[in-house]
């Protein structure tokens, strides 16, 4: 999700400000809920090269090294 973000926004405080929310905002759908982001969905896909697929396909994967990977920074 991390490297999603740089690719597509440059920085965490750079997707902010394109999104519309806050930083804080951002590193929750990083560290804690990644799901959050696909509220943004529409403007992602409409202003980036992303299909939802690969929208979606980011936050499972984040959400997989969340639960399974890294379980105890959830903590």
């Amino acid at each position: 999700m991390r490297d999603f973000i740089r690719k597509q926004f440059g920085t965490i405080t750079g997707c902010a400000e394109e999104l519309g929310v806050t930083t804080v905002t951002v590193r929750n759908w990083i560290n804690k809920n990644p799901r959050g982001i696909l509220k943004h969905s529409p403007e992602i896909i409409r202003d980036k090269d992303v299909t939802f697929i690969q929208l979606a396909g980011e936050v499972l994967h984040r959400e997989h090294i969340l639960r399974d990977i890294e379980p105890t920074a959830n903590t």
